[in-house]
């Protein structure tokens, strides 16, 4: 297996060699969201706690499903960077992409895929949670559409479903035109029948607020994932780890998971800390993807467990259930927001 450095450099390498880097940091406008979001983490610091530790457990459970650790691969579909460096493999890359994700014993969210690819992705043992797009075009009835694909994700053996809102607006890059695709905002009375459509678990994906969290709270979704969507919904947005803990304080109930911009267990272990259940990544993998393929997805996948479990038994968590907000300082004492 490759370590951690070993996966970013032979990765790096290809999508250099594909003219595919400055597609990493995508974002709107100025493109600052990123770069703010990683300051805060890593102005984040851990507090040691070496007496009475032990080697830590990840065991991780998600609405009743066992996995080893709490590190997903976070919603993809097909990409401008995906496409650059697919060249180099032979086999469909949201398909090796997944199975390197089931080798990895974790959770795989799907994006806008086609029902034939969310079947292939689910034949490859990965447990899915298969994503909608709030769909919005004139003279149709888009929203039978998304309960229709909601329907046929739990049909096909799907663990959760839910529905992006941080593209209602579109997803903006630079200063291109955010409505490349036809979305459009929902209501509540609408975001509430997509959650009564379906048995399983449903995932609000793009809250950033308090209100926002309360609001899906209130619709009975079970999850939501706090993120920003790469930097693309809107410029200078609120750092996650930021907005974290003020969500966690107004939901304790639900399960929430972080987005956007980790990188390394570390960082895993602050979102852990501050309030997350569960953290999805998914630059850091398709970074590995392009150098080693499907074996490239995996060994991240574990590289990055492994650090988890190292910092986890020196910040003396011993499980997951352990990890909590005192182990961490924040680079300044945060106000209750709104006073």
């Amino acid at each position: 297996m490759y370590n951690y450095q070993e996966l970013y450099d032979r990765g790096m390498a290809r999508i250099r060699a594909a003219d595919g880097e400055n597609l990493l940091d995508l974002g709107a406008e100025t493109k600052a969201v990123n770069r703010i979001n990683r300051d805060y983490m890593d102005a984040i610091s851990l507090e040691m706690r070496f007496m009475d530790s032990e080697f830590a457990n990840t065991s991780s459970s998600f609405f009743g499903h066992k996995v080893s650790h709490p590190i997903h691969c976070a919603a993809f579909c097909e990409g401008r960077l995906l496409n650059k460096v697919a060249q180099h493999w032979q086999a469909p890359y949201l398909i090796e992409i997944a199975a390197g994700v089931a080798d990895a014993d974790t959770w795989l969210w799907a994006g806008h895929v086609s029902n034939m690819v969310l079947q292939q992705m689910i034949n490859t043992g990965a447990q899915v949670v298969r994503i909608v797009k709030p769909f919005a075009t004139a003279n149709r009835d888009e929203n039978q559409e998304i309960v229709s694909l909601l329907h046929e994700a739990e049909d096909r053996g799907c663990v959760a479903v839910g529905i992006d809102i941080d593209v209602f607006y579109g997803e903006k890059t630079d200063d291109e035109n955010p409505y490349r695709y036809p979305f459009g905002p929902k209501t509540m009375d609408e975001m509430a029948k997509f959650v009564e459509v379906t048995n399983l678990p449903f995932i609000v994906k793009g809250v950033l607020s308090v209100s926002d969290a309360l609001k899906c709270q209130e619709i009975g979704a079970k999850g939501i994932v706090v993120s920003h969507h790469g930097g693309e919904a809107i410029d200078y947005a609120v750092p996650i780890l930021r907005v974290l803990p003020h969500i966690r304080k107004a939901v304790p109930e639900m399960t929430i998971f972080a987005e956007t911009g980790f990188r390394r267990g570390s960082d895993i272990l602050k979102a852990l800390a501050l309030g997350a259940d569960g953290v999805c990544l998914l630059t850091i993998l398709t970074i590995a993807y392009a150098g080693s393929g499907r074996q490239g997805v995996t060994s991240m996948l574990d590289n990055l467990v492994e650090e988890l479990k190292r910092n986890m038994s020196i910040c003396g968590t011993r499980t997951i259930k352990d990890v909590s907000p005192d182990i961490v300082w924040l680079p300044y004492p945060d106000r209750n927001h709104g006073e």
